[in-house]
């Protein structure tokens, strides 16, 4: 497959860009210059491919791009706006973009020139997670789904079917015993590397609801997201099957080839190709069901919002979102960064189709798009307190610090404690 670089994108997109590019003189003195804030530090190259095809069809903007770290970007976004002096543009953790509308000056984005036409290009479930009191402020950008990963070796080692993944968290727990009792490696790590989207992922997948419509208050400790929390526990304490080690620990045993299973994002997914070439053959399999419940899983990932005050930069920050958004931009931005491609009709996009020939496994998470749904919007300036609550919940399960019957519900009750106590 010959790859399509992003600039050749921009330049069959663009008529006359090059004509355009002859008036650079002219161009720097009306150019608009806007500033850029995202985490995608594993992705600067994709991502400056990005901004190189864009600048080509729009060189009247440019467009200067800040790596931020992932854990303090909504935080420095905040007082950046507090001090009057906010990034045009922020990529933020989707379960943050409430508190930044509320606290730095969000820019609606159907208050464009388009009215927000360029919404249009991504999937309508995965639009709410900008949408607040009935208003867009973030677009979707940078998403992710869980899978499950496994270790097709150790599958066949323990005697099960190395082409075939668990269905169900029951297939799991069985699977897991089985590979633990015949090969006597751990069975499986689930990756909380997002402090509090693991937890959401198997909660809600179990029937929770995280939060109330109104955000004020957290509604998780449902007996199906206890239940699901319960077996967390279990597959550590009970079954022996989840090592307790720390994230970085068990990361760096399933690269190894020590560990079955792996569950985490689709993030993940380009990486593992590129660490475990020679090691081992990983599959790709859906995130497992829930007993006879439907599959819903909430996202990872990141939102694209506009903070923009001055009129022109604003207009400018517009055009960057919207070319960003186009089809045929985020579905190559899917299969090079590792995230779930945005569009209604992924599959539409030729560049796509042809990545799926060459990479089956990718089927997967296009497919997984219509199981996933939006993450708990986190309200208030607590939202990191909130995280950790959940992470500390899971690793006091983990520890066998008591049943989740306890644990779960004091969980809930200390996250509506802190909504009720932030601003």
């Amino acid at each position: 497959m010959t790859v399509t670089p992003f600039t050749t994108l921009g330049r069959r997109a663009t008529l006359g860009a090059g004509l355009a590019t002859l008036a650079a003189p002219a161009l720097a003195q009306a150019r608009t210059e806007i500033s850029f804030w995202h985490y995608q530090t594993a992705n600067i190259p994709a991502l400056r491919e990005v901004l190189a095809a864009f600048h080509e069809a729009h060189p009247e903007v440019r467009v200067t791009d800040v790596a931020k770290d992932v854990g303090t970007i909504a935080t420095e976004v905040q007082a950046a706006a507090l001090a009057r002096r906010p990034p045009d543009v922020g990529q933020i953790l989707a379960r943050l973009t409430v508190g930044l509308v509320r606290n730095a000056g969000a820019v609606p984005l159907d208050s464009g020139e388009d009215r927000g036409a360029f919404l249009n290009n991504v999937l309508p479930r995965f639009r709410e997670v900008g949408i607040l009191d009935g208003k867009p402020y973030a677009v979707p950008h940078s998403f992710g789904t869980p899978l499950l990963y496994w270790n097709k070796s150790i599958f066949t080692a323990a005697g099960l079917d190395p082409q075939r993944a668990p269905a169900n968290w029951d297939e799991v727990v069985a699977m897991g015993r089985q590979i633990r009792e015949r090969t006597g490696r751990y069975a499986i790590f689930i990756s909380q590397s997002g402090r509090d989207v693991s937890q959401q992922q198997m909660m809600v997948n179990a029937g929770a609801t995280m939060l109330a419509p109104d955000l004020t208050r957290a509604t998780f400790a449902t007996p199906g997201a206890i239940a699901s929390m319960q077996l967390w526990q279990d597959m550590a304490v009970t079954h022996r099957i989840h090592a307790t080690l720390s994230e970085r620990e068990q990361t760096t045993l399933w690269l190894g080839g020590q560990i079955g299973m792996f569950v985490g994002s689709v993030a993940s997914f380009q990486g593992f190709l590129r660490d475990t070439a020679g090691r081992f053959e990983f599959g790709v399999g859906h995130y497992p069901l829930w007993k006879d419940l439907p599959r819903r899983v909430p996202n990872s990932g990141s939102a694209l919002m506009i903070f923009a005050q001055n009129p022109q930069r604003r207009t400018a920050a517009f055009k960057l979102l919207a070319y960003m958004m186009r089809p045929e931009i985020t579905s190559r931005w899917s299969w090079t960064s590792g995230y779930l491609p945005l569009a209604p009709n992924p599959l539409e996009d030729a560049s796509l189709r042809e990545y799926l020939e060459r990479e089956p496994r990718w089927r997967i998470p296009v497919a997984q798009m219509q199981d996933t749904v939006i993450t708990a919007r986190w309200p208030g300036n607590r939202v990191v307190e909130i995280q950790i609550v959940l992470e500390n919940m899971v690793q006091a399960l983990m520890q066998g610090g008591g049943p989740a019957s306890a644990l779960v519900p004091r969980a809930e009750a200390e996250i509506t404690r802190l909504i009720a106590e932030s601003r």
